[in-house]
């Protein structure tokens, strides 16, 4: 029996010089690259949104509620301005005291190593007076605190140089 290759005028050209080989093999080819590359990044790569400390933040919610509704019930607010670093914060609600020192948290949304805390002195004239290693322009959370008496105002905005924020429950 005759074969149907053997009558054909067409020269017959190697596996490995076929363009519709490097298309067939091409693709399963490139998956497996990129299939290696994802998982070397899930591997290697850091969950910097995921905390280690799930028992410790549990508790740091219950405080940290405890404190929001102390401020709330002393109907404290705030008005911040970040001029290049600086922050002066000025305090307003029902307090018998001014405390001496407030602390405030400044968040960034998603990256852990922008995240800042500073400590604000009060000055004569009654506000309080930090300065930030980092650049914190942009949307943040802010969580302003009296360690001493107790309370915590938790507000998210825009920073932006030499604009007034207003931080309240």
């Amino acid at each position: 029996m005759n074969s149907p290759l053997k009558n054909s005028d067409e020269p017959i050209t190697p596996w490995h010089k076929e363009p519709w080989m490097f298309l067939v093999m091409g693709v399963p080819i490139a998956a497996i690259l990129w299939g290696v590359v994802i998982v070397t990044l899930a591997t290697n790569g850091k969950d910097s949104l995921v905390s280690d400390s799930y028992y410790k933040d549990g508790m740091a919610y219950t405080e940290n509620r405890e404190f929001r509704n102390k401020a709330k019930r002393l109907q404290l607010t705030a008005t911040m301005t970040y001029n290049d670093g600086e922050i002066r914060t000025k305090i307003a609600g029902y307090l018998d005291e001014n405390p001496s020192f407030l602390r405030i948290q400044i968040i960034h949304p998603t990256l852990e190593t922008e995240d800042e805390t500073v400590l604000l002195q009060q000055t004569e004239d009654g506000s309080y007076l930090g300065l930030a290693d980092k650049n914190h322009l942009g949307k943040r959370k802010l969580w302003l605190q009296s360690p001493e008496q107790e309370w915590m105002i938790k507000d998210e905005g825009l920073i932006e140089d030499n604009k007034q924020l207003t931080l309240s429950q």
